[in-house]
C-alpha cells in the first residue's frame, strides 16, 4: 500500500492509516519484526472500489448477499412479483475460514444477520433451503460443527430446508411462541425441517473410522427447537438424507428428535438411491467395506426403530424409509418395524415405503411373547459388540 499511496481508494487510506497506527505503537522498526506480529488488523470488508485489496493473494471472507440480489429485487417490485416467490434457496460452495478466529464472531453475527434481514424484509417465503459448505452453513445457522473430524468426511455440501404448510399461523407470531430472534431457526413458525448431509463413504477409509464424528449443525439446531419453541409452532416433520452415516452420528439426531414431541412424520434415507452407483464402483469405496456400510446402516435402522418405540406418536402418524426402492433393503427396514408390531405397537404399511401409526392395532403383549424379543436384542447387542471390535 505504502508503494501505491496515490492508487489508494479511500476505504483503503483508512485501513492504511489505522495499520500505520498500531504498527507505530509497537515501537517497533521494521513490520516483519516479531513484535508486529501480535498487532492486530480488524478485519473489513473488501469493497466495489478496493483494487488493491481485491489483489490480495489471501482474502477471507464472510457470508454476504452477491449484488445480483439487489437487481433481482429491483426486477420483482418493478413486476410486483413478490406474491408469487414462496421458495428461496441460498447457495454458496466458498468455505468460511474464520470460525477459529474468535475476533470474527461478532462481525460474523452482523454479516447472517444482514443476509437473513434482507431476505425476510423483501420477501416472504413459505420455503428456505440453504446449500452450504459445512463450515458456511454451520455460520448461516448460528451454530457450532461441534467436530474437528470434517476433514474425513470429504462432505462438499450440506442442504437444510426450513417450510411452513401453514403460510398464514399469525397466531404464533408472539414471544411466548419461540425467541423471534435474528436466527433463520426462529424467522418463521417452520412446521418441517428436512436436512441432507451427503456421504459418510470418505470416513469409512479412516483409522478407527467409528470414532470420527460429523459435522453437528442439525443436532444443535433440533436442540434449538426443542429448548426454545413451544409446541404449538414448533415442526411436525422431519426428513434426513444420508448415505451410510455412522449409527453413533444418527443417534445424536435421535435423541435430540426424542425432545421434539409434536413431530408428525418422520422421513429416512441412509443408503444410496437407485441413481447412485457407489456400492457398484470399489473406486468410490475406497477402502470402506460392505459389510462396515451395513452394519451402521442396521444401527441406524435400530435407533430409529428405538424412537418410533418410545416416542408417543399420535394416530396417523407416519414413517417413510426410502430405502426400500430394492427388496432385500425392504425387507430390513420392515424387520425394524415388525419388531414395534412383535412388541404390541400398531403399526399399518401402507404402500412400499410407507408406516402409519394405528393405535387400533395395539395389543397386549403377555410374558411369553416378549421373550420373543430376546433374539432380537441379543442380534443387536451383537451388532454393538462388534462395532466396538472394529
Amino acid at each position: 500500500m505504502q508503494g501505491q499511496l496515490t492508487k489508494l481508494s479511500a476505504h483503503e487510506f483508512q485501513i492504511y492509516t489505522r495499520m500505520m497506527s498500531k504498527f507505530k505503537a509497537t515501537g517497533t522498526g521494521s513490520a516483519f519484526d516479531q513484535a508486529f506480529d501480535d498487532v492486530l488488523i480488524n478485519l473489513c470488508r473488501v469493497e466495489e472500489d478496493d483494487h488493491i485489496l481485491k489483489n490480495v493473494p489471501h482474502i477471507l471472507w464472510f457470508p454476504h448477499l452477491t449484488k445480483s440480489f439487489a437487481g433481482f429485487l429491483r426486477f420483482m417490485r418493478q413486476y410486483d412479483l413478490k406474491k408469487y416467490i414462496r421458495n428461496i434457496v441460498v447457495h454458496t460452495d466458498k468455505e468460511y475460514q474464520l470460525r477459529h478466529v474468535s475476533t470474527a464472531d461478532a462481525p460474523l453475527a452482523r454479516a447472517v444477520h444482514e443476509i437473513w434481514d434482507q431476505v425476510f424484509s423483501n420477501l416472504d417465503p413459505i420455503r428456505v433451503v440453504v446449500a452450504a459448505p459445512p463450515s458456511s452453513l454451520s455460520a448461516l445457522l448460528d451454530a457450532h460443527m461441534l467436530s474437528s473430524d470434517t476433514w474425513a468426511f470429504d462432505m462438499k455440501m450440506h442442504y437444510i430446508e426450513f417450510s411452513q404448510k401453514d403460510p398464514h399461523r399469525t397466531a404464533h407470531r408472539n414471544h411466548g411462541c419461540r425467541p423471534w430472534d435474528n436466527a433463520l431457526v426462529h424467522r418463521k413458525p417452520w412446521t418441517h425441517l428436512g436436512y441432507n448431509e451427503g456421504s459418510s463413504i470418505a470416513a469409512y477409509s479412516t483409522y478407527e473410522y467409528h470414532l470420527k464424528q460429523s459435522p453437528k449443525m442439525l443436532y444443535l439446531t433440533l436442540l434449538r427447537l426443542a429448548k426454545e419453541v413451544q409446541d404449538c409452532c414448533n415442526i411436525t416433520s422431519f426428513s434426513f438424507i444420508g448415505v451410510f452415516p455412522f449409527s453413533t452420528n444418527m443417534n445424536t439426531v435421535i435423541r435430540a428428535l426424542q425432545k421434539i414431541p409434536m413431530l408428525r412424520e418422520i422421513q429416512v434415507q441412509l443408503a444410496p438411491g437407485p441413481e447412485n452407483d457407489l456400492l457398484d464402483t470399489p473406486k468410490k469405496l475406497g477402502r470402506a467395506q460392505a459389510s462396515d456400510l451395513w452394519l451402521e446402516w442396521n444401527g441406524c435402522y435400530s435407533g430409529m426403530a428405538g424412537l418410533l418405540g418410545t416416542q408417543e406418536l399420535s394416530d396417523g402418524a407416519r414413517f417413510v424409509s426410502k430405502d426400500c426402492g430394492e427388496t432385500e433393503v425392504a425387507k430390513e427396514v420392515e424387520e425394524y418395524i415388525e419388531s414395534l408390531q412383535e412388541r404390541g405397537q400398531g403399526w399399518r404399511k401402507d404402500g412400499n415405503e410407507v408406516w402409519i401409526r394405528d393405535s387400533s392395532l395395539d395389543r397386549e403383549v403377555t410374558p411369553d411373547e416378549n421373550l420373543g424379543d430376546v433374539g432380537s436384542a441379543l442380534h443387536q447387542l451383537m451388532l454393538a459388540a462388534a462395532h466396538e471390535l472394529l
